[in-house]
């Protein structure tokens, strides 16, 4: 049995030769899964983090205007309130996704790290073409 690390694209990747234990398996497949998930958050965070923000700027420029768009329309009194401030509600929620994504980002880019550190720490696999 022999268990490799190589890196595919910047991303962990383990190479197993032989006949592995059930358990040695799932904890793999585990791993893949977490490196899979990581890799498919990394690649399209930016991309979505940006609508997210543009999301959020068309909605602050739109907020100026949401009050009287509404009395034009003949909302009044506690309606317009209710309306305005579910409008600015759903802006913070913009922004805190976004912030929450790019912390997604960083916390998948630290764990991806700990598996190249921990497989070369332990000594139990050996790191092929490996960079921290």
């Amino acid at each position: 049995m022999a268990l490799g690390l190589v890196m595919k694209d910047e991303y962990p990747f383990f190479e197993a030769h032989g006949s592995l234990p059930e358990m040695l398996k799932k904890a793999l497949t585990a791993i893949e899964q977490v490196v899979q998930d990581s890799k498919a958050l990394i690649e399209n965070c930016d991309s979505v983090h940006e609508r997210l923000v543009q999301c959020e700027r068309a909605g602050l420029e739109w907020h100026e205007e949401l009050h009287n768009a509404c009395v034009k329309e003949g909302i009044k009194g506690k309606r317009l309130t209710k309306a305005v401030e579910s409008f600015a509600w759903n802006i913070r929620v913009l922004k805190g996704q976004a912030e929450l994504l790019l912390n997604a980002k960083s916390e998948y880019q630290e764990y991806l790290r700990q598996i190249q550190e921990a497989t070369i720490s332990t000594g139990l696999v050996k790191s092929v073409g490996c960079n921290l």
